[in-house]
């Protein structure tokens, strides 16, 4: 229906007016003192204050807009680290060239030197959002899986951490200066890296090249910081409520072509997940066992040794302990876990022939990555808990004991080649090979031997893909492509499946977008978040391997930039997947594991508005509604019950989602409140016969109340000598809103967080 919607416009003419004469501005953006080029950068066109187009430059610093009307324009550049550049240009049919060398400032200096904005923006020809590390104003706890959820348009925070996007489970993958790194070995229980290593995420939820394979239900583009300039040191510490407190230390500084990069961060508080318990009689949460400490660490050294190539060498570490929160009316489970997640990137950029991204002639690039991933789960029981796993139908209670660890190695390479201006062809493969053990034990209440398991994770991922892209002019683009998964793990054997995607987008100017697409999805289960002990347990559902989601996914949308600095977008799409995945936590723990539901539907509508106009206050707004159910069989994890018969909201699933966020900043000072609204996930009953499956069907019998929270930051930033000092303040549930996040299916139930106070203080250098 929404393609249908769109059709009278992708039909009809632009405008009746006599052609014009357009032209393109395009450039490269580099550091002014080592020449090393800047990705990620934002570019922004403006003529008369008003917002004409906005551009990102590439890995090589490069940037081009097209169908700029002749005229003259202001070309202004940011970038986090640096000093903003600024120039005044004259478009002609021949198009302009505009070049920045940027200088390097201490990254708080640019509180007092650069206005801040919302850290959110939309792509106008993608429509991808874009966050910006720079115009980040969350509070220091913030993971970079919150920043997901308030950043990703209809995405819904899960109690386990997690963020579904687009009403799917957490399929999603970071791509981290172009290698892939998958979620931690347990999902966002654990974070990866710390947000302050991060420059800017490109977020695609859709419209995917076939480059792109494994979980995408969204990929997460993320660079990393650069060094900039000489010997930089950024220091903080923050505390508040609930024992919260936290430091972070990040460090660059540059050696002729070599730069580099540290962070390191800790975090500790007593509310490290959802808690599980409502005092209805004292209208208070309670909160108690939930105890965690996150540690930290993330280098970078960057070598650019000709304007040609680009050398990336990152090292990362992360550490997760915590306890799980339980409800002492239901029996003690005095439950911890740590979680070790690692990685290391090595990735190579290499520029062939003459010229940026606008250039005629043949030009091409290379990347060839390798990596190098790793992690370890150790889940233990209390010496006094109360068993209460069930396999079921047995109906003996256990106490479970998990042990996992892994390591996977793989290569990345791909090779872009443009033979002439309107035409791109781009190769590669993706490859990753896991290897790993499991222990999983159980004992019931006198300690006697329950099901058990001792057994190697081994598997491989291997994709290969070509794509091509055709403008025959700068209005048309049409961009295709196929690949090939095979996907090896555990009692599933070798699954596969080709993929073909296209999408067709029509440029009538700079300020709209206009797309359609079409691609089939393969998204296979990481190797290490598989679970040998559910092929060990005698009944139930578990016989069977949890295998590879397939999808048709159907998407269009516009994108519309207004000239008083405002941009829309509006989308709409479809998923049919055949079998879909979820997740199922066993029951009195925070183990987690991959199951099948034989077949999901998900569809939804998207808004998204921009607010930048000229002075001190800007604001983004996403709204989403969508509908995810599934119906048929669960298979491949623990139900200590039958599954829901006939259809079903999925667990995920929130009918409607909203988050808006407000900025006013001005000469260091800056305040910001953000607005979270859910319709409410599941409250665990099953479907009646008020059931629906239609997107405005809001199922409320089986749903949670909605809620709404409000948060609130403010800080100053004022320069001492060559100190720069910002203190901060952030608080979370501004209002103390009581509310249940979600009940108890697929995993337990959870409470909203009750207010948090927290104080940062930022020492620059």
């Amino acid at each position: 229906m929404f393609l249908l919607l769109l059709l009278p416009f992708l039909g009809a003419p632009a405008h009746a007016t006599p052609a014009r004469a357009d032209g393109d501005i395009a450039g490269a953006v580099a550091d002014s003192t080592s020449g090393k080029p800047l990705p990620g950068g934002e570019v922004r066109i403006t003529r008369s204050g008003s917002v004409v187009a906005v551009a990102t430059t590439d890995a090589f610093g490069r940037y081009v807009v097209h169908n700029i009307p002749t005229g003259t324009y202001t070309v202004e550049v940011r970038y986090l680290g640096y000093r903003p550049g600024m120039r005044e240009v004259t478009v002609g049919a021949a198009g302009q060239t505009v070049d920045f060398r940027l200088a390097p400032i201490p990254v708080n200096l640019e509180a007092v030197e650069v206005q801040a904005a919302v850290p959110l923006a939309v792509d106008t020809r993608s429509g991808d959002q874009i966050f910006k590390q720079n115009d980040y104003h969350g509070a220091p706890t913030n993971t970079t899986s919150q920043i997901l959820q308030q950043s990703i348009v209809g995405a819904a925070r899960a109690p386990t951490g997690e963020v579904h996007i687009r009403g799917q489970h957490a399929e999603y993958t970071y791509y981290v200066d172009g290698i892939p790194v998958p979620a931690g070995i347990s999902g966002s229980l654990n974070e990866l890296f710390d947000p302050e290593v991060v420059n800017q995420i490109d977020f695609q939820t859709g419209g995917w090249d076939a480059e792109y394979g494994n979980k995408n239900a969204a990929v997460v583009n993320v660079t990393t910081r650069i060094p900039a300039g000489g010997f930089h040191l950024d220091a903080a510490g923050y505390g508040g409520s609930f024992t919260t407190n936290g430091q972070n230390l990040n460090f660059s500084t540059n050696a002729g072509k070599l730069g580099l990069f540290f962070s390191g961060a800790r975090q500790v508080t007593d509310m490290r997940r959802e808690p599980v318990v409502f005092d209805t009689v004292r209208d208070v949460v309670e909160n108690f066992h939930n105890h965690g400490e996150d540690l930290f660490g993330f280098a970078k050294a960057q070598y650019v040794p000709t304007d040609r190539d680009v050398v990336n060498l990152e090292v990362n570490r992360s550490r997760t302990r915590f306890a799980v929160p339980f409800d002492s009316v239901e029996g003690i489970i005095d439950d911890h876990q740590q979680d070790m997640n690692g990685f290391v990137n090595l990735g190579w950029r290499h520029r062939v022939g003459e010229g940026g991204a606008e250039a005629e002639g043949r030009t091409g690039e290379l990347f060839a990555g390798a990596f190098y991933r790793d992690g370890s789960l150790n889940y233990v029981p209390g010496a006094g808990d109360q068993p209460s796993f069930i396999f079921y139908p047995d109906t003996t209670p256990y106490n479970l004991t998990e042990h996992r660890d892994f390591h996977s190695v793989g290569a990345k390479l791909d090779y872009l080649l443009r033979p002439h201006h309107g035409l791109e062809f781009k190769a590669g493969f993706l490859a990753s090979f896991t290897r790993g053990r499991e222990t999983f034990t159980t004992a019931d209440s006198a300690g006697n031997p329950g099901p058990a398991s001792n057994s190697d994770l081994r598997g491989s991922d291997v994709g290969v893909y070509a794509q091509t892209a055709i403008s025959p002019s700068d209005r048309w683009e049409l961009r295709t492509g196929v690949r090939f998964d095979n996907h090896n793990a555990p009692f599933a054997g070798n699954q596969h499946q080709v993929s073909p995607r296209v999408k067709l987008s029509f440029f009538p100017d700079p300020a709209n977008t206009f797309y359609v697409y079409y691609g089939r999805l393969f998204l296979p289960t990481n190797v290490e978040d598989l679970r040998a002990i559910t092929s060990v347990a005698d009944s139930g559902v578990v016989a069977f391997p949890t295998l590879p989601e397939r999808d048709h996914f159907f998407e269009a949308g516009y994108v519309h930039r207004f000239p008083a600095g405002v941009v829309t977008k509006l989308s709409g799409y479809y998923k049919r997947s055949s079998p879909g995945i979820d997740d199922n936590t066993v029951p009195g723990s925070a183990i987690v594991t991959s199951v099948n539901i034989e077949q999901v539907r998900i569809a939804g509508v998207e808004a998204v508005v921009e607010i930048r106009p000229a002075g001190p206050v800007s604001g983004y707004v996403n709204v989403a509604l969508n509908h995810a159910y599934g119906f048929g069989t669960i298979t491949g994890g623990f139900f200590p019950a039958g599954p829901p018969s006939g259809s079903f909201d999925l667990d995920h699933d929130q009918r409607l989602s909203a988050v808006g966020s407000l900025v006013y900043s001005r000469q260091g000072l800056y305040v910001s409140t953000t607005g979270i609204y859910g319709s409410g996930l599941t409250n665990g009953s099953d479907p009646d016969s008020t059931y629906g499956t239609g997107l405005f069907d809001f199922n409320k019998s089986i749903k949670v109340r909605p809620s709404f929270i409000l948060n609130a930051s403010a800080g100053y930033t004022l320069v001492v000598g060559g100190t720069v000092l910002r203190p901060q303040l952030y608080v979370e549930n501004v209002f103390d809103h009581k509310y249940l996040l979600k009940g108890a299916f697929f995993s337990g139930a959870s409470v909203g967080r009750p207010r948090s106070v927290q104080v940062r203080l930022n020492v620059g250098m």
